[in-house]
């Protein structure tokens, strides 16, 4: 059994605790910012999805200073950063929705609800919670944890207020494109049955994206350097979603700025 299969399962059992997503505030009388209005402005002004995360079973050692979401806010509040990104995933993860309401508390800014969402708790939690948008993988199209089809969750984003964020990794799953609705399209680096960076292949998948015309564009993981985040530009994203090497830094504001200097940009 790879991750993806084993986290799913744990995930499903998380969410059908009768605690999931207590003591979150209803949704607030302002609609959150749009995610996709957000990215799309920046278009060719390649901007930064800022990631909280308090832990990833694919780099054990990606955490190393204990932010809380405030700080974490506060210490990448960067022009270059057009919206954030909070992992709601408590098993291996150990996130939670409480952290997405925190960080959306925080900042203007969209937040996107980055979990393995299965089914309509999840998505009534990101809505609660202050996400603008919600993550679905792709890959998950037909996993039997799913409670309903993936198109029926995106829509039920959409009813919802939240807008869709597709994850890609490898090719095949483009073909998804005219079933499940999305506002926002997104290519994973890292291969999510083995947790390893599958690079060759995400950089087809993300060229072969924006030769369908899938926009905003963005390039997911795997951001490591300024290099790195160059390169995933110049095939094409948008904008980079950039969780590890923010958490393991401690300075986060600078690596922020070697990125805006690495596209031309002026961060400060």
């Amino acid at each position: 059994m790879g991750f993806l299969a084993e986290i799913v399962a744990e995930v499903r059992a998380d969410v059908a605790r009768p605690e999931y997503g207590e003591g979150l505030p209803g949704p607030g009388a302002s609609h959150p910012a749009s995610l996709r209005q957000a990215l799309a402005e920046r278009r060719g002004g390649r901007g930064v999805v800022a990631e909280f995360k308090r832990a990833s079973p694919g780099a054990p050692d990606s955490v190393r200073r204990p932010w809380t979401p405030t700080e974490f806010v506060r210490a990448t509040d960067l022009p270059i950063v057009v919206a954030y990104s909070c992992l709601a995933t408590r098993p291996r993860f150990l996130g939670g929705p409480a952290d997405l309401a925190e960080l959306a508390a925080s900042t203007p800014l969209p937040v996107l609800f980055k979990d393995f969402v299965l089914g309509a708790a999840q998505v009534r939690t990101a809505r609660r919670s202050g996400a603008a948008a919600i993550l679905l993988v792709a890959r998950l199209d037909g996993n039997a944890g799913l409670e309903e089809p993936l198109r029926a969750l995106a829509e039920r984003a959409r009813s919802a207020g939240l807008e869709v964020l597709l994850e890609f990794h490898a090719e095949a799953e483009l073909n998804l494109v005219d079933r499940v609705p999305a506002d926002v399209f997104g290519v994973n680096m890292r291969d999510l049955d083995t947790l390893k960076f599958e690079r060759a292949a995400a950089e087809r998948t993300l060229v072969k994206a924006r030769e369908l015309g899938l926009h905003p564009l963005v390039g997911m993981s795997g951001v490591t350097s300024a290099a790195d985040g160059r390169r995933l530009w110049d095939l094409g994203a948008d904008a980079l979603l950039v969780g590890s090497a923010l958490a393991r830094s401690e300075r986060p504001g600078r690596f922020l700025d070697d990125l805006a200097a690495e596209r031309g940009g002026v961060a400060r």
